[in-house]
């Protein structure tokens, strides 16, 4: 089984919450919604650090699948492909491998490939990628691709040449639900590039209000996209960490979820913060989205405690004052305070 066909029942929606309309909805049971987290390949190799502790309690509460990025902050691919190999032992489910293609030669992406499929790998994300900063040397190569799409149709081919069916294999996109019309309209162009080329599902980057997720589906669903755009997330529990994703990706952090930061007293600042990440999931739901995809920085706690929430409540879309209480009953029973 490859992610593709966890997402296979689910029909995007058309309509943004709350508006009328005659666009097929979500009924709102969440029966269907599938929950991911990504994962990071830890700086420390120590399989005794507490990252890989963290990284095996996330696979521990048995997701639907994982996602390990590629090389990123500091960390090499040899690091990713150790992530990628636990993560299938260890959890016997579905793993995404990132992949970029910016700055690379088409021998090099192949090889990649062949040895993520070799490690079992039948899933990938497909990313354009970051240009290399001018004074990194040996990491600047031909410029053979410059495109998402491009690697999603690589991908495909190695797929049939080495595994002898380009369908064995699931490709994930990006998606980009915030910015400007402008901005977005460049978004749906580029997702509908991708979808042509060959891609299964899109997971978005990081937003924060669901009406612009909505608003995606339903201006891609115009376009003639139909694989499911799936939701990233990242729990508000950490303000400082979303004010630096801001400076990484020009999303700004809303004002209501910046003032979590404030509040005293730790237990309530932690429990405010899971609330106002769950009425953001439920909108979510709501809008019929085919499953949540947490950002976890390969921190546990904040995102076990709102998948306990979800299941607790069979992941069915919920009113946000009973979805407080909820909250509210599962920490008093819990006795403790999310890091």
């Amino acid at each position: 089984m490859t992610i593709k066909d966890l997402y296979a029942a689910h029909r995007p929606a058309l309509s943004p919450p709350g508006e009328a309309g005659s666009a097929p909805r979500g009924d709102g049971s969440g029966r269907d919604l599938r929950v991911s987290y990504e994962l990071y390949p830890p700086r420390n190799a120590r399989p005794t650090s507490q990252a890989w502790a963290g990284i095996d309690r996330l696979l521990d509460s048995r997701p639907d699948y994982v996602s390990v990025t590629f090389g990123t902050s500091g960390t090499t691919p040899d690091a990713s492909q150790s992530v990628l190999w636990h993560a299938l032992k260890r959890s016997g489910r579905p793993v995404l491998a990132h992949l970029t293609c910016v700055g690379k030669t088409r021998a090099k992406l192949v090889g990649i490939i062949q040895d993520m499929m070799d490690l079992g790998v039948r899933d990938f994300l497909a990313l354009r990628g970051d240009e290399a900063p001018e004074d990194a040397p040996g990491e600047s190569e031909s410029g053979e691709f410059d495109r998402a799409f491009q690697l999603v149709q690589l991908i495909r081919e190695v797929s049939a040449d080495y595994l002898g069916d380009e369908h064995a294999v699931s490709i994930a996109v990006a998606a980009y639900p915030a910015g400007s019309i402008q901005t977005r309209t460049d978004a749906v162009q580029a997702l509908v590039q991708k979808q042509a080329a060959g891609a299964d599902f899109a997971i978005t980057q990081v937003f924060y209000q669901a009406k612009d997720y909505a608003e995606l589906v339903q201006s891609a669903t115009y376009q003639g996209v139909t694989i499911p755009i799936v939701p990233g997330i990242i729990p508000f529990t950490d303000v400082h960490r979303l004010q630096r994703l801001e400076g990484l990706t020009g999303v700004p952090v809303p004002e209501k979820i910046m003032t979590l930061a404030n509040i005293a007293d730790p237990a309530e600042r932690i429990l405010e913060s899971l609330g106002a990440t769950l009425d953001f999931v439920n909108d979510l739901i709501e809008a019929n989205a085919p499953g949540i995809h947490f950002y976890t920085f390969n921190r546990p706690r904040p995102v076990l405690d709102l998948v306990e929430h979800l299941r607790s409540r069979g992941f069915a879309h919920v009113d946000q004052e009973d979805s407080h209480d909820l909250l509210g009953l599962m920490n008093a029973a819990m006795h403790r305070i999310s890091p």
